[in-house]
């Protein structure tokens, strides 16, 4: 792929990434944390729950902070609040990966391009280019040097 391809596709992945990031910064509420609905005995001797295959439904909004997690009721009238705040939290945190995954299109497509670039110059400077069928002498001449990661191998 040619140096030009390569600006346009990254330029099409910038602007993506601008999408993506202006679309996380836009001030909105979130809450982190996992919201369901639980059953539980409530302990009383007298009571159905105790018979019963399943207690007391109530809803619970669980999370974690430095390795402790909490766990609280949820409020009746405040169910629907927070069920709408966790799931605006789930989308948060998908749009979020998407812009990592953003960021590192952007820096292979940046890596192909300086390698390009490279490529450009090399053929464009003679005695940098090399030919494709260079006799053994011709090759052994050449100067190159290997990384100590190679020499180790």
């Amino acid at each position: 792929m040619s140096s030009a391809d390569l600006r346009k596709t990254l330029r099409l992945c910038l602007a993506d990434h601008d999408r993506r990031l202006k679309e996380l910064l836009r001030p909105q509420r979130i809450l982190r944390g996992s919201f369901h609905q639980v059953y539980t005995r409530c302990g009383k001797a007298n009571c159905w729950c105790a018979k019963a295959r399943s207690g007391h439904a109530h809803t619970r909004l669980t999370w974690s902070e430095g390795g402790t997690f909490f766990t609280r009721k949820v409020p009746t009238a405040e169910r629907e609040q927070v069920a709408r705040l966790t799931n605006r939290y789930r989308q948060f945190r998908g749009q979020r990966g998407q812009l990592s995954t953003s960021q590192m299109k952007i820096q292979e497509g940046l890596d192909r391009y300086e390698k390009a670039l490279i490529r450009e110059v090399r053929r464009a400077l003679a005695f940098l280019a090399f030919p494709s069928r260079m006799s053994a002498k011709n090759k052994r001449a050449l100067q190159t040097r290997r990384s100590r990661k190679n020499q180790t191998m």
